[in-house]
């Protein structure tokens, strides 16, 4: 799915950049399914923020990357390349990016549940430096033909 959106971008003209620090948290390696459920379960007794997953990361691994990430993204609006920006995240990384920009507290950050597959999250720029969260909502899978174009 992810080729067929870079085609369609490039051929309407869209410039996009990847960029590893927003990527998934990493929990490690898969090999063993019954760690894996044991941790799982490790992990909703301790919070997601602090546990780390054998070989993996931790949410707080992951804040500290999305925290670099956006002391970028501030720096490209202040150079006023571009009008529009898109990120494609995952759950938890959604999550700590708005943690991150709005000041959550750990207990505010705990409240958040990821969003779900396809779920959108929009902030506005108010037009005097801060970005407003506009809403959440919500796309279904099948909204793109075999093409990647929206139906």
């Amino acid at each position: 799915r992810k080729e067929l959106w870079y085609k369609k971008l490039k051929e309407k003209g869209v410039r996009w950049h990847e960029d590893p620090r927003i990527r998934e948290q990493d929990f490690g390696n898969y090999q063993d399914s019954d760690l894996i459920k044991r941790c799982k379960k490790e992990r909703s007794a301790f919070g997601s923020f602090y546990y780390r997953f054998p070989s993996g990361e931790a949410g707080s691994d992951v804040f500290g990357r999305v925290s670099t990430f956006l002391d970028s993204l501030w720096r490209n609006f202040e150079s006023k390349n571009y009008d529009n920006y898109v990120l494609v995240m995952h759950g938890i990384s959604i999550r700590i990016f708005l943690a991150r920009y709005f000041r959550y507290t750990y207990e505010e950050f705990s409240m958040l549940a990821n969003p779900s597959n396809c779920e959108v999250v929009v902030l506005e720029h108010n037009g005097r430096g801060r970005l407003l969260l506009n809403g959440r909502y919500h796309l279904e899978d099948n909204v793109l033909d075999e093409e990647g174009a929206v139906k």
